[in-house]
């Protein structure tokens, strides 16, 4: 049998959010009014990009299955305030779609197997949105706005670039097809003054990527591993910047790994890739 157009992709990481009262609730959270550009990532069947058009604000839809933009997305293609652009997020440049001098939002139910990397690469790129407000898995997103003592490489990246806010889970319920696991859904608001130029930030996210390389251990030892460098070197970097390397990974707030990756960065003890 013929797979429908209208079906979910696996591999793709599909599932249509059905919700009216969650999809009001998105719209709601990102304040969106008539004077607004949005920015939806995934439109798939439309459902929230309907929501958004009776706001009366325009919306630029990036949606990478064929199937959706030949199918379901059909119906309200002929709107003047929508653009449907087919194709992948994380390497459409948005400056073909969205004026450098136009502010917009971010609007979205992100895939759960891309969600991260789309956010990277849209919230780090030239054209970067005001405020996103967007689904991901709940232990994504809860990863994502943690607090210090909770702190992890998520946290740490984008809270040096952007305010974030848990606003609230969602049901498997309320997706078809249902998936496995809870949802929850953030805000991120750009920061006037972010604590690292936007030209850092592959560094700091490799960086980051050492600094929690055995987040149960110590500091000193979960440093010295990911950088691969000795203890003694590590504490005494922590000594001048007047930290306890004692501490674990998770106890550092996002400005003081943000003062520890200046520190290492000056001092070029940060790996390339390969």
């Amino acid at each position: 049998m013929a797979r429908s157009i209208n079906s979910a992709k696996k591999s793709l990481g599909q599932h249509f959010l059905h919700d009216g009262n969650v999809l009001r609730k998105i719209v709601n959270a990102a304040k969106v009014d008539e004077t607004d550009h949005i920015l939806e990532i995934g439109p798939g069947k439309g459902h929230l990009t309907k929501k958004l058009l009776l706001k009366g604000c325009s919306v630029t839809a990036i949606e990478l299955d064929h199937d959706l933009v030949i199918g379901p997305l059909t119906d309200i293609a002929s709107n003047p305030k929508l653009e449907i652009v087919e194709g992948d997020a994380r390497t459409v440049d948005l400056k073909n779609f969205i004026a450098n001098t136009t502010q917009f939002k971010l609007v979205a139910n992100l895939p759960y197997n891309a969600g991260t990397n789309i956010l990277r690469s849209i919230l780090l790129s030239d054209l970067p949105p005001q405020l996103s407000v967007v689904m991901l898995q709940k232990e994504v997103a809860r990863n994502i706005t943690a607090s210090r003592g909770k702190s992890n490489i998520l946290s740490s990246f984008f809270q040096a670039y952007y305010h974030t806010n848990f606003h609230f889970n969602v049901q498997p319920r309320s997706f078809n097809p249902q998936p496995k696991v809870m949802s929850g859904v953030i805000s991120l608001e750009r920061k006037e003054s972010p604590l690292l130029p936007k030209c850092l930030h592959h560094d700091y996210f490799l960086f980051l990527t050492c600094g929690f390389a055995a987040p149960r251990k110590q500091l000193h030892n979960s440093l010295s591993q990911g950088l691969k460098i000795s203890i003694p070197e590590v504490k005494d970097v922590s000594s001048q910047l007047g930290l306890n390397s004692e501490l674990r990974p998770a106890a550092l707030g996002v400005e003081e790994w943000v003062a520890v990756f200046k520190k290492f960065h000056g001092i070029k003890y940060i790996p390339k890739p390969q």
